[in-house]
């Protein structure tokens, strides 16, 4: 099958490299004139415990040209999520001829008009596995965890066909039947992790080493569970979950903390802004989640963020 990944970032590169692994013809499809020349050149290489792997089966092309490799049987978008709405725009513009679409953000905010997507296979997914970008074709896999996905609408399964060949034991893949029970785990974890984080310049760890920034988090976490409805008897499971993250990431930075490191604009309106609007919606007064929303806005402003992506 052709496999075509949408964003050249630390997630897109370590899913190109695993999917490449597995016998597909998988495409990088990057912004940057300069990245596909590098990874056209040196291949796609994976750091992991100190050794380095060669990706087998791999180019990379400007996401501008993307006409130029049609049909496309997978194409797994994983821009941020700000930068969806942009790239689906692209594809609409260009015609592309797509047979199964997969989304892979942080937060929310990208499934709220997901419905109206014309595509016949549409899944999303979440990843837990931590990775960094070393440079334009070497991605560190800084941490082994599991891809979750669900399908929104199944098509012809394409993408379950896909994920039955990837047998790494590096890359665990596992699939859930609810889909939005699936990103409201993942965004729990993140409302309570990455803003402050983010805020205070953290690794996870340490909102749990100090008492008055777990006692924050907590306050998040209270008020993220009025938004989303957790029941009092699930809340405590959900608190463990949040915490149990927190230390199995002890040492790592979050996505939202390396963003705001690289003046890059952060996934906060995805995050906290899916929360607030979901609130107001159901008219649930809310004041922490505000607060985090300003606060890294002006984080943003503090550091002169440099780019949408």
């Amino acid at each position: 099958m052709r496999i075509a990944v949408v964003g050249s970032g630390s997630i897109g590169m370590l899913v190109t490299f695993y999917l490449s692994k597995s016998g597909h013809e998988v495409i990088l499809l990057t912004n940057r004139k300069q990245q596909e020349k590098s990874v056209n050149e040196n291949s796609l290489n994976l750091l992991r415990n100190d050794q380095k792997y060669n990706s087998s089966k791999v180019y990379a092309h400007t996401i501008h040209k993307i006409e130029n490799i049609e049909p496309i049987d997978l194409l797994i978008i994983t821009v941020k999520a700000y930068q969806v709405d942009e790239v689906l725009a692209h594809l609409e513009n260009r015609q592309v001829h797509v047979k199964a679409i997969l989304f892979m953000q942080n937060g929310m905010s990208h499934v709220e008009n997901i419905s109206y997507l014309g595509f016949s296979e549409v899944a999303v997914a979440v990843i837990e596995h931590g990775a960094v970008r070393i440079n334009d074709f070497t991605v560190h896999h800084t941490g082994i965890g599991q891809l979750k996905w669900s399908y929104i609408r199944e098509g012809d399964q394409v993408i379950k066909d896909v994920f039955k060949t990837v047998s790494s034991v590096h890359f665990n893949i596992s699939y859930s039947r609810e889909w939005r029970q699936m990103l409201e785990d993942k965004l729990i974890v993140n409302a309570c992790i990455n803003p402050l984080t983010a805020l205070f310049l953290l690794k996870n760890g340490e909102l749990l080493n100090n008492t008055h920034y777990q006692q924050m988090m907590k306050r998040v976490f209270q008020e993220v569970s009025t938004v989303l409805e957790i029941k009092t008897e699930k809340q405590a499971d959900y608190w463990g979950y949040v915490k149990d993250i927190c230390l199995k990431t002890a040492d790592n930075h979050s996505s939202m903390v390396m963003d705001i490191k690289h003046r890059r604009k952060t996934e906060i309106d995805s995050i906290i802004g899916y929360l607030i609007r979901r609130a107001e919606k159901k008219q649930t007064q809310v004041a922490i989640l505000p607060f985090l929303l300003e606060g890294i806005r002006a984080k943003e402003a503090q550091m002169g963020v440099l780019e949408n992506g």
